[in-house]
């Protein structure tokens, strides 16, 4: 389903399934210019942040993130969460439209919550 994800989005250099504390599950790349240490590296940096943030919209009556976009110098994560913690982020190329990559990345993840 990530290869799936990946093959789909224009523009996108590659994904990465992670569990709640940040480890990869799977990792996809396209761009030939991105290790898939690099992107395990984004899938876990991600893992901290995600729960900060997760925590305090929580307690702030926001309740759970379901979604993250960052804007990078070198294009965008989109980031989306999944059942029991899990979550993947998808990276896309600058100038990429993000709002295409974060609806296959929506509909993408609802597949694989229907697989954990």
């Amino acid at each position: 389903m990530l290869t799936s994800l990946v093959e789909r989005v224009s523009g996108a250099r590659g994904a990465v399934f992670c569990d709640h504390e940040g480890e990869a599950v799977e990792v996809v790349i396209r761009d030939a210019a991105l290790s898939e240490y690099e992107m395990k590296v984004v899938g876990a940096q991600l893992a901290a942040v995600w729960l900060d943030l997760t925590a305090s919209a929580q307690e702030h009556g926001a309740g759970a993130l379901i979604e993250l976009r960052l804007g990078c110098s070198a294009g965008t994560l989109l980031c989306r969460s999944l059942p029991e913690g899990y979550y993947v982020v998808l990276l896309v190329g600058i100038g990429i439209p993000g709002a295409p990559a974060a609806f296959a990345l929506r509909s993408a993840t609802a597949d694989i919550a229907t697989e954990l």
